[in-house]
């Protein structure tokens, strides 16, 4: 039972794949096909000192905007992302962030982003561009949001790839 959704296996098998970290942090070629699949995948954030959510927010879309720059979008693409964003924009509550709370941001398989803060629902951005943009901004061989996570997660892969 996940989000008071039941899910039911109706089988299983192992399928033997072959990981390679360092590709992985090479290449986000990976990444990009992980996240075009339709599962959810979250990325969890916990502030390591007080803040608020205005800085939190305006680093995010610092980080949206410049990905978004980085790309080469028609008019009308570049018109859609900049909606998301506002969209994004609009979900934060100005407030305190206390150091060691978590915020869970969360990439749909319906292709939105889900925004959690404390185990309280804040809205999810209707935004397959921003969802895809904030998760890759983490996964980014280039210049990951924290390259600290990207390892992790490439160490991630590789467990869940090697048991059997």
């Amino acid at each position: 039972n996940t989000d008071n959704e039941w899910k039911r296996l109706v089988g299983f098998g192992a399928r033997f794949v072959n990981f390679d970290k360092s590709k992985f942090l090479k290449d986000n070629e990976l990444a990009e096909q992980f996240l075009s699949q339709p599962y959810d995948i979250s990325i969890r954030i916990v502030p390591a000192r007080n803040t608020n959510t205005q800085h939190l927010r305006d680093g995010f879309l610092r980080l949206l905007m410049q990905r978004m720059k980085d790309q080469h979008l028609t008019e009308e693409e570049e018109k859609d992302v900049l909606s998301g964003i506002q969209e994004f924009k609009k979900n934060f509550a100005n407030m305190k962030v206390k150091k060691n709370t978590e915020f869970i941001f969360t990439k749909t398989k319906e292709g939105g982003l889900k925004m959690v803060y404390e185990d309280k629902h804040w809205g999810t951005v209707n935004n397959e561009w921003v969802a895809k943009n904030f998760v890759m901004s983490y996964l980014d061989t280039k210049a990951p949001s924290s390259e600290a996570a990207l390892i992790d997660i490439a160490d991630g892969f590789e467990r869940l790839l090697k048991k059997k």
